[in-house]
């Protein structure tokens, strides 16, 4: 059986048919354009994705104006409300604006709004202690950031670093690093130098301090990212960001030093 393909000018169609069978026998066949791919789709989950984007940054700034409301109502003198208020802002939010958040994920963006309710609380803390008050002024180049006699002690001194090791946020030990060369700390009152695993010298400057009553010891923020030193000298541990999570550097400074 033969077939073969005619334009039907009426019907605006090919049709195909077949030789030697009757009129009544012919089988046309329709050809239709392929079916067109619609993006409205993607285009809606763009959508969705930037509106949950832009809802969770309004999350965050409404609790940094809660937060400033609050500062502005405590029962604290002039000079600790503003003390209180230029903390926040040094170590909480320009923190916040430095390191890059995923807004679009609900998780995230409720971990810094918890964050930022506990780091507040903490300053507060800090800032009506007692031993704080004492202190001299917190712009000052003498500013004495620990209030631990043992790391006093030792303010200047060059402190034998045993082992560095890498631990990841959830404090799991990822690897041990090979000192190349003597590795040490030296702290101050308001900087830390330290010599890393490769050899090469560096330090830190300190800007703020907050209490870590879990680990006994200060967190201090720093242009490069936070440095916690131990109360008793075991350890310090340096981070990437003022948030002090994800991976660290720890540096133990006694032979049997732990976390």
């Amino acid at each position: 059986m033969i077939g073969y393909e005619k334009y039907n000018n009426l019907s605006k169609q090919w049709e195909y048919y077949t030789t030697g069978t009757t009129a009544q026998s012919q089988q046309p066949t329709q050809y239709r354009d392929p079916q067109q791919l619609s993006i409205s789709g993607l285009g809606n989950a763009m959508t969705a994705k930037q509106n949950r984007y832009d809802n969770n940054v309004q999350q965050v700034q409404r609790t940094v104006n809660l937060i400033s409301n609050q500062i502005n109502n405590l029962d604290v003198t002039d000079k600790q409300r503003q003390l209180i208020h230029d903390t926040f802002q040094k170590s909480c939010i320009n923190e916040v604006n430095r390191t890059k958040i995923n807004y679009s994920s609900a998780n995230e963006t409720n971990r810094i709004i918890q964050w930022l309710y506990d780091s507040i609380n903490t300053i507060i803390k800090n800032v009506t202690a007692p031993s704080f008050n004492s202190m001299p002024d917190s712009n000052s180049q003498s500013s004495n950031y620990s209030s631990n006699s043992l790391v006093i002690a030792n303010y200047g001194k060059k402190l034998p670093v045993y082992n560095i090791a890498v631990f990841s946020q959830s404090s799991n030990r990822l690897r041990d690093e090979t000192i190349m060369s003597d590795s040490y700390v030296i702290i101050n009152e308001n900087r830390i130098e330290f010599k890393r695993a490769d050899g090469f010298v560096t330090y830190r400057n300190f800007y703020d301090k907050v209490y870590n009553e879990q680990k006994k010891g200060y967190t201090y923020s720093s242009t490069t990212g936070a440095v916690f030193i131990h109360d008793d000298l075991k350890y310090v541990e340096f981070f990437e960001t003022n948030l002090a999570e994800g991976e660290n550097y720890t540096y133990f400074i006694t032979p049997f030093g732990n976390r």
